[in-house]
């Protein structure tokens, strides 16, 4: 049993001697592209991680206010109310994106009573 034992201990220093040969394989070549990227100026580091990536930071193309401004356009139609494609005009959502913003927020207003679409026509509760 014990040379079954030493057997795996063994593959296992074999496996991190290779595992630090691939590595350095590959810095190598990862600073070859670095350097090359510097040539054509381009300014990139090498960052080493633990794994732990911070979250992405946001690119600020995100809408915000949303519901509130649906809402504004609910309220504004009066008590006859108003339609999707009405919103979607008043808004000059154009964009898939913009249109799918605001039937999100439609949801979200119907699903906490705000508003009501009835026949797709939506009102204010």
């Amino acid at each position: 049993m014990a040379s079954v034992l030493e057997q795996i201990r063994k593959l296992d220093e074999q496996k991190a001697a290779l595992l630090a040969q691939a590595k350095q394989e590959a810095m190598a070549k990862a600073q070859e592209g670095i350097k090359a990227l510097a040539e054509l100026g381009f300014s990139y580091r090498l960052v080493q991680s633990d794994g732990s990536a911070p979250a992405p930071r946001a690119t600020g193309s995100r809408r915000t206010g949303v519901r509130d401004d649906v809402l504004k356009v609910i309220e504004g139609a009066g008590s006859a109310g108003i339609g999707r494609a009405a919103i979607l005009k008043e808004m000059s959502a154009e964009s898939k994106q913009a249109q799918q913003s605001i039937s999100n927020a439609l949801a979200a207003l119907k699903k906490a009573g705000t508003v009501t679409g009835d026949g797709g026509v939506y009102k204010v509760s």
